[in-house]
C-alpha cells in the first residue's frame, strides 16, 4: 500500500510518501506565494515512479495555518481523493506538531500553541495513548491570557510546544497520524475533510 500526505498550512510545501514497510520519502519546498503555481508539477515529480492508481489513501494538513495555503492544500487533496475514489484523512496541523514533540515512553499531555492573527493564538492539548493522539482540548483560537488560564486549570503536567514556521516539516507526522487511523479501520470520504481556519481572514 502507499499513502501520500500534503502540508500547505505554513509558508512551505511539505510532501511525504510511504509504503509503511520501511520506505518513506519526504521533502519541503519554500514556495510561499508561489504554491499554487508549482504544486501540481511538484506533486507529479514527487510521486514518480508511482502512478496515482497505486495509492491507498491521501492525508492533508487541514489547518490551522495560513488561510490561502491551507485552502489550496485541502482543495487539492479533496479533488485527488474524489477522482481516485480513495479515503482522505484530514489532520490538524497542531496535532502533527504535538506528535513530533512526543518523547519516547512519555505520557505527558502536549499543549501546542501557534501564533495567529490579531495577537491571538491557535491552541490545542493532546494526550498520547496506545491508539494515537487524543485531543483533550480541541483546536481553538484564544487570547494569550485565556490560554495561560486554561493551562493553569490543568491538574496534570503538560509539555508545552510552540509551533514555528517549519510546519511543513511535520508532514511526516501528518502521514503517520493518518496511517494510525487507517489501521484502526477508518476510511473517511473526501467530502468530510474541510479546512480549519480558526479565524476569519479579515478582522470583522
Amino acid at each position: 500500500m502507499l499513502g501520500l500526505a500534503i502540508h500547505t498550512c505554513g509558508p512551505a510545501l511539505g510532501l511525504a510518501l510511504s509504503n509503511f514497510d520501511g520506505d518513506i520519502r519526504h521533502q519541503t519546498w519554500p514556495l510561499r506565494r508561489d504554491l499554487s503555481i508549482h504544486l501540481h508539477k511538484i506533486l507529479i515529480e514527487f510521486i514518480a515512479p508511482h502512478p496515482w492508481q497505486e495509492f491507498s489513501f491521501l492525508a492533508v494538513a487541514q489547518g490551522p495555518g495560513g488561510f490561502t495555503g491551507t485552502r489550496i492544500g485541502v482543495v487539492t487533496a479533496r479533488t485527488l481523493a474524489q477522482q481516485l475514489e480513495i479515503p482522505l484523512f484530514g489532520v490538524s496541523s497542531l496535532a502533527a506538531v504535538a506528535q513530533r514533540a512526543i518523547a519516547p515512553d512519555s505520557d505527558l499531555g502536549i499543549a501546542v500553541e501557534m501564533q495567529a492573527q490579531r495577537g491571538q493564538l491557535f491552541t490545542a492539548i493532546y494526550k498520547p495513548t496506545a491508539n494515537g493522539l487524543e485531543p483533550t482540548q480541541s483546536d481553538q483560537v484564544l487570547t494569550p491570557e485565556a490560554w495561560e488560564a486554561l493551562l493553569a486549570s490543568y491538574s496534570e503536567a503538560l509539555q508545552r510546544v510552540a509551533a514555528g514556521e517549519d510546519l511543513a516539516e511535520t508532514v511526516v507526522q501528518v502521514l503517520g497520524l493518518a496511517h494510525q487511523r487507517w489501521r484502526a479501520g477508518d476510511r473517511p470520504d473526501w467530502s468530510a475533510v474541510l479546512p480549519y481556519y480558526g479565524q476569519h481572514p479579515v478582522d470583522r
